[in-house]
């Protein structure tokens, strides 16, 4: 369980470091503006700069604790900084750059969200919904394509979890299993409900079929 009081004594803490970064990218002062998000990432999260640079996602969670109830709302934290830093290196056009950054920021926000599969903030998942409409076109890494599967199918978007199933299946065909077990689960769902993710019950059925002949 997310400790409530410290989760909203570090986000009164970000609100205003973050609007500092945003007029700091009104006056297009980028380096000043980047030089603020490390300085955050540092009194926030107590992480140097160049370890988040150099560190994996699944290395960031490690060194932000096996505490839960802290290592969770650090990530969701440092997930809006490095969306933040993506959109600087962005404007700035290092889009390689940002493109790496925002891969990273989504993993941790939905990293963030998966747990308890509720947003930690109002704007929570408008933040992992726009990275992924960003990112749409990119290669995403398989593992986090198994988190995006996840998240859309808990928050009853089933078509769209369905398309990234494809999408893992082209890259890792003996996936099929866990698709499979998608499926079922959607079998147990009410016609409302499949209607309301827009896969209907036929539709469950036919991907069944189409991957079992696979």
């Amino acid at each position: 369980m997310i400790e409530q009081d410290y989760f909203m004594r570090m986000v009164s803490m970000l609100a205003g470091m973050l609007a500092r970064i945003l007029f700091l990218k009104n006056q297009k002062d980028f380096p000043r503006a980047l030089l603020e998000i490390q300085a955050t990432s540092r009194t926030l999260l107590g992480i140097d700069h160049t370890l988040i640079r150099q560190f994996s996602p699944a290395q960031l969670m490690v060194l932000l604790g096996t505490d839960p109830s802290l290592a969770i709302p650090k990530a969701y934290i440092l997930g809006l900084l490095l969306e933040e830093e993506a959109e600087i290196r962005s404007t700035m056009g290092e889009e390689d750059e940002a493109d790496i950054l925002n891969l990273k920021s989504l993993e941790l926000l939905i990293g963030a969200w998966l747990p308890e599969g509720k947003s930690l903030a109002p704007d929570h998942t408008d933040h992992v919904d726009a990275l992924l409409a960003g990112l749409e076109g990119c290669a995403l890494p398989p593992e986090l394509l198994v988190k995006v599967m996840s998240y859309h199918e808990r928050r009853g978007h089933f078509d769209r979890a369905e398309n990234v199933l494809f999408d893992i299946l082209a890259a890792t065909p003996d996936f099929a299993p866990e698709g499979l077990q998608f499926y079922s689960r959607l079998l147990m769902k009410s016609d409302g409900d499949l209607r309301s993710g827009n896969l209907p019950r036929e539709e469950v059925l036919e991907g069944i079929r189409e991957l079992k002949t696979r």
